[in-house]
């Protein structure tokens, strides 16, 4: 099927198009904290796309990541959110996720620093649980399935030619 690619070792050419209009430090940022979430969602589905404001990686447990979303990357252009699909529902009694809807929530990442956190692998293994998955006796990143939606052709403006 086209667009989509078990992800081995390498990085889809794609994610790394989408992150050429950031900085080093938030193309680090983005990778590390992506490589975190493999670490503690896989086997999982990943879906990768850019909007104008953000580039967004979408986690789930099936290919309908969308719907039965447990987690995403927004990339930003000053920081990274983690955001937990049913994060309302997730254990928090230090108050860390940030967001006042009714099922969303998410940590904001600024610096590689922030990869460390303990909290951010405990929100990630906890919401893995709430969504029903069980992880095999060998965890591996490896088992990440992952689809990119093409970048959109650049807008044209009317009118194409001058007179």
């Amino acid at each position: 099927m086209p667009g989509v690619r078990a992800n081995m070792t390498g990085l889809p050419r794609e994610l790394l198009e989408f992150l050429d209009r950031y900085d080093a430090q938030v193309k680090a940022l983005a990778l590390g904290l992506r490589a975190v979430v493999h670490e503690e969602m896989a086997p999982c589905h990943e879906y990768i796309f850019a909007m104008s404001s953000k580039i967004v990686l979408l986690y789930g447990a099936t290919e309908r990541v969308i719907d039965d979303g447990i987690c995403h990357i927004n990339v930003f252009v000053r920081h990274i959110n983690l955001g937990f699909s049913r994060g309302a529902e997730l254990d928090d009694p230090r108050g860390v996720l940030r967001g006042t809807g009714k099922a969303m929530r998410h940590i904001t990442l600024k610096a590689l620093s922030d990869l460390k956190r303990p909290e951010i692998r405990a929100y990630l293994r906890q919401a893995r649980r709430h969504a029903g998955l069980t992880r095999p006796r060998q965890r591996t990143a490896d088992k990440v399935v992952t689809r990119v939606k093409p970048k959109s052709p650049t807008k044209q403006t009317w009118p194409m030619t001058s007179s």
